[in-house]
């Protein structure tokens, strides 16, 4: 029985790529934090900070283009309160002095520029993109660019990297306290789960 899911997820998949090819509809995908996760280390005088972020939700939208390329847009969003260390004193700092989180809640990622060979986006393969985007935080947005390793499975799409921030870029204070000297930058590890959102069927649906 495993084994027919799998084959038919894959056919799915294949099917709903060659359908948005063939009719010029978007693939619209969601990031799931099961399976996900995303990371960051915040180097400083007698130890490197490790953070992680728990909770944010986002979705990915993979449209073909008249020319045979792809335009791909995407957006996640961060409850900046959910960022969290381990140690609840230092967390209570981060969000009410550093981030203010009440002021600004949110830490956005806005994709504006997807450079690669989605004629790969296909189960079973992986390749490297280079993304681009504006991420807003504190208040203030300032531009990313990253390469990503882009994995396509039978059900899902992952998608990793790292990138630097500098939190100065957003006009937060400094964090170091006393001896403790914080260092930039601070570096961010992701892995995400995109799953479709518009089944295939809807697809065959539409079109038979």
């Amino acid at each position: 029985m495993k084994k027919f899911a799998c084959i038919g997820g894959l056919l799915a998949t294949v099917l709903g790529i060659a359908t948005a090819q063939e009719h010029g509809q978007p693939l619209r995908y969601r990031l799931e934090v099961a399976g996900s996760t995303v990371k960051w280390q915040l180097p400083s005088t007698f130890e490197t900070v490790n953070g992680e972020v728990p909770v944010f939700h986002g979705t990915i939208e993979v449209s073909p283009l008249p020319s045979g390329a792809w335009d791909v847009q995407g957006r996640i969003v961060v409850p900046a309160a959910a960022m969290r260390t381990g140690n609840r004193r230092r967390d209570n700092r981060m969000r009410g002095r550093i981030l203010e989180t009440a002021r600004y809640p949110e830490i956005v990622f806005e994709l504006t520029r997807f450079t690669g060979d989605l004629s790969r986006f296909r189960p079973g393969q992986n390749f490297t993109a280079q993304i681009a985007g504006d991420l807003t935080v504190h208040g203030r947005v300032a531009p990313v660019q990253l390469p990503v390793d882009v994995y396509v499975f039978t059900d899902h799409v992952d998608v990793a990297g790292s990138f630097p921030l500098n939190w100065k870029d957003y006009g937060m204070r400094d964090p170091s306290i006393g001896p403790i000297r914080v260092k930039e930058p601070m570096f961010v590890d992701f892995r995400l789960r995109a799953v479709p959102v518009t089944p295939t069927a809807a697809y065959h649906e539409r079109f038979r």
